[in-house]
């Protein structure tokens, strides 16, 4: 008998990191009106053990005897844009976690506007309605590559560098060479300003910051073909010529600014 209540003692007197945590999940539309039937999980970030629950009618689901530790909250519900927390810090007490799922076609309509304006150069109009789908879905990856892109069009360097490292941060296979990429462009609108003041120098080092950024950019290597034209350098204009005819071999201009230089490397050999 004195064994039982050693026992029975030693159990309600024991820290409370013996029995874990609860998490209580809240899930919601993007109106703030409660989703039931979510399908849920818990996923520890290090060592990715899960606990799965459905929510109910209320749109409530909990996590009893959670471990200390950091955690995700991942969510999905039919016609309803998957999601996931951002990182939860779980210790032995309660914490109430409230969720955003929304409507899957409400944020593919507002993406086609934000992209719509985007292609149209309206870049201010596109990042406030990426930013709109960012209070929807705040750990969505293309969202948040779609908002560098727009503070990029925008020359917005700075933004533009934070955005793109929280897309890679959500999505490093997706999005890990996109800060470079996006850098590149701003870098590119930089050195087309240059070549416009005729500051030849500085355009150079912008566009070939734009260059290694974005090597796809074919205007890119054009521009630093004029910027070192310009500079009578023609061994350099004529590599970087030959390289933007590469990815756009049948450009008029592009051969014929080849041209161009091809006769002035001519002249310039002559003593």
């Amino acid at each position: 008998m004195m064994i039982r209540v050693f026992l029975l003692s030693a159990l309600l007197l024991s820290p409370s990191w013996l029995l874990g945590g609860k998490v209580r999940a809240h899930f919601v539309d993007q109106n703030n009106k409660p989703l039931g039937n979510v399908q849920s999980k818990l996923v520890n970030t290090q060592s990715h053990q899960e606990q799965s629950a459905k929510a109910n009618k209320k749109g409530e689901a909990e996590f009893e005897k959670v471990s200390s530790g950091t955690y995700q909250l991942h969510a999905e519900l039919k016609g309803y844009l998957g999601t996931k927390s951002e990182a939860l810090e779980v210790s032995d007490k309660e914490m109430d976690v409230t969720l955003i799922l929304a409507d899957f076609e409400v944020f593919k309509k507002g993406e086609a506007a934000g992209n719509s304006a985007f292609e149209q150069g309206h870049y201010q109009e596109a990042l406030e309605q990426y930013q709109k789908l960012l209070t929807m879905a705040p750990t969505n990856a293309v969202t948040w590559s779609n908002v560098a892109r727009a503070y990029a069009g925008l020359k917005n360097r700075d933004k533009a560098r934070e955005a793109a490292q929280k897309a890679a941060a959500e999505d490093p296979e997706q999005f890990k060479t996109l800060e470079k990429q996006v850098m590149g462009w701003v870098s590119f609108d930089e050195g087309r300003q240059w070549l416009e003041q005729k500051q030849f120098e500085k355009a150079v080092t912008a566009l070939m910051e734009a260059t290694e950024g974005d090597p796809g950019n074919a205007e890119a290597f054009y521009a630093l073909a004029l910027a070192y034209g310009h500079q009578r350098k023609y061994p350099e204009a004529l590599k970087n010529i030959d390289l933007a005819l590469k990815l756009k071999p049948d450009d008029k201009g592009f051969l014929e600014v080849k041209n161009i230089l091809e006769n002035n490397a001519k002249v310039a050999q002559k003593p």
